[in-house]
């Protein structure tokens, strides 16, 4: 096996040839990696093998993750590739079917969704305007707005025909994050839900 999911991993000296880390600040999308793939690609300068680093795995979009799913098959016989989160479990479940988990709890419990699910049911079955008023009824807090997008997370990925709304999903939460408007930004939620 080489690759691994980790809450604190081993690091090797950073600064070596045939070290990669990737410290994403918002997102780590399919240019990084493309990036780890090009790095993977080539032979270790200093050591026997290439190591890659990718701190906050938990922020991989889904075009990312499934880019990544072909490495980490196939990964290069001189490789490690170490995901580094607390949360394992966001990751995509063909993500985590081909690392070693280490250093880590047992899987949560399912969190409790059916609030979250019955809502976005809801939301799903009518029209923009009324999910506006919906939303709207909700008294949503930032908080609240981030844990009720947290829980639309969680279910595109136990249901993947949702992953159309993951993109919309993704910028609400960029949006909420950095202190943009509550109401606009579960505008912008409500209109993107138009495409499932």
């Amino acid at each position: 096996m080489h690759a691994f999911i980790t809450r604190k991993p081993k690091l090797e000296n950073q600064n070596s040839p045939d070290v990669l880390v990737i410290k994403p600040e918002n997102s780590i999308g399919i240019e990084e990696v493309r990036q780890i793939q090009s790095f993977l690609s080539r032979k270790p300068i200093q050591s026997d093998h290439n190591t890659v680093y990718i701190h906050n795995a938990h922020l991989l979009t889904l075009p990312a993750q499934h880019a990544l799913l072909k490495t980490l098959e196939e990964p290069p016989g001189n490789s490690l590739i170490y995901l580094i989160t607390s949360s394992p479990y966001s990751l995509l479940p063909t993500v985590l079917s081909r690392v070693q988990i280490t250093n880590l709890p047992n899987p949560p419990d399912h969190p409790d969704l059916s609030k979250s699910q019955a809502l976005f049911s809801k939301l799903k079955k009518v029209g923009v305007g009324e999910r506006l008023k919906i939303l709207e009824e909700q008294e949503f807090t930032r908080e609240s707005s981030l844990k009720f997008l947290d829980d639309l997370e969680y279910l595109i990925h136990q249901d993947l025909s949702l992953s159309k709304i993951y993109p919309v999903v993704v910028e609400t939460k960029k949006y909420l994050k950095a202190n943009c408007n509550l109401k606009l930004c579960l505008s912008h939620l409500a209109l993107g839900l138009q495409n499932c």
